[in-house]
């Protein structure tokens, strides 16, 4: 079994002297590389190096060179990732300011060190303390010194010192301790006594810095702006004694800087370690908590561990991979275990749903941002997890839509990543301002933003709604408990680990998001009427389930039945557009509910514009099933052109009203923009429905005319979509008229409430 991946790696003292040691070595061997090439080179063809071209360049590549080497082999060892190093950047921005006052505080002390070390060590400055000369000279040449002291080493010594060793230490000591040790081993590194102070108070800073911001991107700017800091200081408009002035050696108090300018840099040191500490996210444990030791006595078994996603209830999948609906007001069986099991888990949800309720929003976004980084490092986890729920009796009996949905990748997993990421950048809807009135007799109120409370959502064979539902409840406050389908239950097992990890580690309450240890019908069944402690439902999948979920739940349930979605081809259409909008509606993924599912062509350029969309459609294996006039046209095309006959189904009633989720349309020929308007009204699911036309009125009609959750002017059905709003993930797409409609993001998670504020007023 491999170690876990979220597990930080756990360094000795001794692994990170090897590790520094190791580096030091790398670099030797590259270099002497280098000058072996340079010797072979100079003596085939003459080369020189008069300027000192070469040993630069022997510098950066060596050091750059030795760091990666040596990361990649404590890496491989580990079984790490170079994502889990350290951010390259860093939120918010503005902690980039907190460095001007800190490293002007390092200046100036530094420069007070140098002072001391020169009055009462008169060697201090000879080469005796120097086992670096050669380095020096580099650091200090006119253009390539800059280079190597201000980007090179921030790099290479950051990703070594902070990103490894440190990163390693904290594994296993206490952060204070992990920090002093990095600092002392990154100034013993430097060869220079003379430079020991230096390095260890900026070891000790940047190792402050990592441990509190986890930026690794911050740190390396930090070592930046240090290593600029070294260089003349002359321009400076004043003088300063001891600092950027001629000071007199032959006295002590002539050498050392004014009190008040030690003052003044004491005070800037301390203002950007305050910066650094109130920008930063919250203080989040680096180590995973400790498993529990067992219990003198063992628990009582309130319901039987559950090692594989047992059956429901025997009841057969006769609607395709949807739950079959049951009738209403019935309930199978239930044994008093799980009646117990899924109370307990609301009863749970709802105690730390008042606790998330008031959690500040940097607390949510780093939970957030740990839960993307493990995604990122467990794809091998995640991905076997998946081949287990793919090879299961379940997943094989599922369309291909379905098993389409089902199935992971590395790239939909670095997808899922990034919308966790994406989610953690929006704004925190919670507690946003509505309205603020204040009332004649003095009353002020306030309508403010809330969370709804406990979220259960039911979702079948998409496991990256575990993923993005968990997210968009945490982020919006509320506690969330899902239950998904038996055909992905080790794949939802295995994300829902993740979820409650990154939650430990921000220090959040475990019970936010919680998943329903079991696919028996029964537990859903009492999952739907803990009206008192579960405050909505939320349905994902197809009809069959959304409608046993809506008729057998006393919790409100927003809901999509199903999304029949039309394109409708207008008189004036850019019959180049309408084609290419009808393909990606249709074509780009069919068992999305947002593909088009129906096509209306305005009977003016239906014989131009028919045969062309239904080639490009067959070349795409779209079946057509078509109205008698669409059906007529075609044929017409194909007796015209035999080469490049267009296959037609006529179509049945039922047909311009199905869900086909695959390579299906039905077309049909119309009138009118008010006959396109009326049929959409009638046999659409008020999901989301197009036309395309330049004709602005037509538009305009179509826009304000249709009745559906989303209405599309010269755009495709598939950007209804919570990501392509810009929502970042979405909870669903829902088709009610009572308090959300069309994709749900993070405001529609929310409830509002009135805080009301008086002087004593009272009502007659």
């Amino acid at each position: 079994m491999s170690r876990p991946i979220s597990a930080l790696p756990r360094f000795s003292l001794l692994t990170a002297f090897a590790v520094m040691v190791g580096a030091s070595v790398a670099e030797y061997f590259v270099a002497g590389l280098m000058a072996g090439v340079f010797a072979v080179g100079r003596h085939l063809s003459g080369w020189t190096d008069a300027d000192g071209q070469f040993d630069s360049a022997t510098a950066v590549v060596s050091k750059l060179a030795a760091a990666a080497i040596v990361t990649v082999v404590v890496l491989h060892r580990s079984r790490d990732s170079w994502r889990n190093l350290g951010e390259l950047r860093f939120r918010p921005v503005t902690l980039a300011l907190a460095y001007l006052p800190l490293i002007a505080g390092v200046t100036v002390f530094l420069s007070e060190f140098d002072n001391v070390a020169r009055a009462f060590f008169p060697s201090y400055s000879d080469n005796l303390w120097d086992f670096a000369p050669e380095l020096g000279r580099l650091v200090s040449a006119e253009w390539f010194g800059p280079i190597l002291a201000c980007v090179v080493a921030p790099l290479a010594e950051e990703t070594l010192f902070r990103g490894l060793i440190l990163r390693g230490l904290l594994g296993r000591w206490k952060p204070w301790v992990a920090v002093t040790v990095s600092a002392a081993l990154f100034a013993l590194m430097h060869l220079n006594p003379a430079q020991t102070p230096v390095a260890l108070l900026l070891g000790l800073v940047l190792g402050w810095v990592y441990v509190r911001t986890r930026s690794l991107g911050l740190c390396m700017l930090g070592h930046a702006l240090n290593n600029a800091a070294s260089y003349p200081l002359s321009f400076f408009p004043f003088e300063i004694r001891g600092f950027n002035a001629e000071s007199d050696l032959a006295t002590t108090a002539a050498v050392f800087h004014p009190w008040w300018f030690d003052l003044s840099g004491l005070a800037l040191f301390v203002f950007g370690l305050w910066i650094v500490h109130r920008l930063a996210p919250p203080v989040a444990s680096w180590k995973l908590p400790p498993p529990p030791l067992p219990p003198l006595l063992p628990p009582p078994v309130l319901a039987p561990p559950v090692l594989l996603p047992p059956l429901l209830s025997g009841i057969s999948d006769a609607n395709g991979h949807c739950q079959p609906a049951a009738a209403a007001n019935t309930e199978p069986s239930m044994s008093a275990e799980l009646v117990t099991l899924v109370t307990s888990l609301a009863q749970r949800a709802r105690a730390a749903s008042l606790v998330l309720a008031n959690v500040p929003t940097p607390t949510k976004d780093a939970a957030l941002a740990e839960l993307a980084r493990l995604i990122e490092a467990s794809h091998e986890p995640l991905l076997a997890a998946n081949a287990l729920d793919l090879a299961s009796p379940e997943a094989a009996a599922l369309t291909p839509a379905a098993r389409d949905r089902l199935t992971l990748n590395p790239k939909n997993l670095a997808h899922l990543a990034q919308s966790v990421r994406e989610v953690a950048a929006l704004p925190d809807p919670v507690g946003t301002l509505l309205d603020d009135t204040t009332r004649p007799n003095g009353l002020r109120i306030r309508k403010v933003r809330v969370p709804i409370g406990v979220i259960g959502i039911i979702y079948e064979s998409r496991p990256n709604v575990t993923v993005d539902c968990a997210i968009l409840c945490l982020k919006s406050g509320n506690a969330s408990i899902l239950r998904g389908g038996k055909e992905c239950f080790h794949t939802n097992t295995a994300l829902a680990a993740l979820i409650q990890q990154a939650l430990a580690t921000a220090g959040l309450p475990a019970d936010d998001v919680q998943l329903v240890p079991t696919t028996d019908r029964a537990a859903l069944t009492a999952l739907l009427k803990l009206d008192t402690l579960i405050h909505c439902i939320i349905p994902r999948g197809g009809e069959g389930l959304i409608r046993f979920v809506a008729q057998n739940s006393t919790i409100p349930v927003i809901k999509h039945y199903k999304g029949v979605c039309f394109v409708y081809a207008d008189a004036a259409a850019d019959l180049a557009m309408a084609e290419s909008i009808t393909l990606n509606a249709k074509v780009t993924r069919p068992s999305a509910c947002n593909s088009a599912e129906q096509l209306l062509v305005h009977r003016s350029i239906a014989e131009t514009f028919l045969p062309s969309v239904a080639r490009a459609l067959r070349a795409k294996n779209v079946e057509l099933r078509c109205d008698a006039a669409s059906a007529a046209i075609l044929a017409a095309a194909s007796a015209a052109d035999a080469a490049s006959a267009i296959p037609t189904t006529p179509a049945t009633e039922a047909d311009f009203s199905t869900e086909f989720l695959d390579y299906v349309i039905a077309v049909r020929v119309v009138d009118s923009v008010d006959a396109a308007i009326a049929i959409i009204n009638r046999d659409s699911s008020s999901h989301s429905d197009a036309i395309v036309t330049t004709d602005e009125a037509a538009a305009r009609k179509f826009l304000a005319e249709v009745d559906s959750a989303t209405v599309f002017w010269n755009a495709s059905t598939r950007f209804n979509d919570g990501f392509e709003f810009g929502f970042g993930a979405e909870i669903g797409i829902s088709t009610d008229r009572l308090h959300a409609r069309g994709p749900m993001g993070l405001p529609e998670l929310c409830s509002y409430k009135y805080l009301i504020e008086g002087t004593g007023q009272t009502r007659g």
